[in-house]
């Protein structure tokens, strides 16, 4: 296999689904005993551990006690949304379905993802959405506060599934996204499926925008398919 697609989740292929905000809301409560949310700070396209390191220290937890309860806070989330799987209901966006199934079907291309969710919610959120399938590798923000970092441990594992050469995409509809990839030296293609207009994204830096993956044709060309 000659190309990789990276995919981000959250705004790109699915519809944010409800519990993922509540996970870290239960988190703060059963491990570090005080009222936290996500909504204290500026979160898009950051990663799961940052996020709860950024809230914990804007409510003023040490950093010590931030790095030493940080395990037990994810595992947290973690079970907490996994317990919440028989009653979500993300909606793929436009063209996710299609497209996933067009690219899984081309033997030079291999699919994984990079996302700021930890891995667990993340798999729960493809497996609830019927698009699991598709995926069985990425870089998880449960790995790293740094989002090129996991860009680059997804190219690692995709080594290890016989993808070779440098044609790696990294789609997404955050700048962050964008960036992220760009430091790790894949091209980028951003979505306005998000918060973020083309213009925002444009500007971060993508490689090119696309106003959704609904084209099937668009998306192709974007791919270089």
């Amino acid at each position: 296999m000659n190309k990789l697609i990276l995919f981000d989740i959250d705004g790109t292929l699915t519809a944010s689904a409800i519990g993922h905000i509540e996970a870290h809301a239960v988190a703060y409560q059963k491990v570090f005993g005080i009222y936290g949310s996500i909504f204290m700070i500026d979160f898009d396209g950051k990663t799961d551990r940052r996020i709860t390191k950024e809230v914990l220290a804007s409510l003023g937890v040490a950093e010590a006690e931030i790095e030493a309860k940080l395990p037990m806070h994810l595992q947290v989330m973690g079970e907490y949304y996994d317990s919440l799987k028989p009653y979500l209901k993300p909606k793929l966006l436009p063209g996710v379905a299609e497209l996933l199934y067009r690219l899984h079907n081309d033997n030079n291309v291999l699919l994984g993802n990079v996302t700021g969710n930890l891995e667990r919610i993340a798999k729960d959120k493809l497996e609830v959405a019927g698009i699991a399938e598709y995926f069985d590798f990425g870089g998880f923000g449960s790995e790293s506060d740094e989002r090129p970092e996991l860009v680059r441990l997804a190219i690692e594992r995709a080594r290890d599934r016989g993808f070779e050469g440098d044609d790696v995409y990294v789609i997404g509809d955050t700048p962050v996204d964008i960036t992220a990839g760009n430091a790790a030296g894949a091209k980028t293609v951003g979505v306005a499926t998000g918060s973020y207009s083309q213009k925002d994204i444009q500007e971060a830096g993508a490689t090119i925008t696309l106003p959704s993956l609904e084209s099937l044709l668009a998306v192709e060309k974007a791919l270089d398919l």
